[in-house]
């Protein structure tokens, strides 16, 4: 057995969005539903300080936020 860090734990249950957004400064995030993507966002760390735009919905029915570094 080995014992994990609390960074590792952190880093284990952080979103796959969260690298694009720190690499490119900007990422969209793409949902089936509103309360999806408030997950999503709720996922997102504190120490990130974000900015969003408005909620998008295609014909489809998919909903998309874009989120921006500031």
């Amino acid at each position: 057995m080995s014992k994990t860090t609390k960074n590792e734990d952190a880093e284990a249950k952080m979103p796959d969005f969260l690298d694009e957004l720190k690499e490119k400064s900007t990422v969209t995030l793409t949902a089936t539903s509103r309360e999806e993507l408030a997950e999503m966002v709720a996922d997102i760390p504190a120490d990130i300080k974000y900015g969003a735009g408005a909620v998008g919905k295609t014909v489809e029915g998919v909903y998309s936020l874009r989120l921006d570094i500031v």
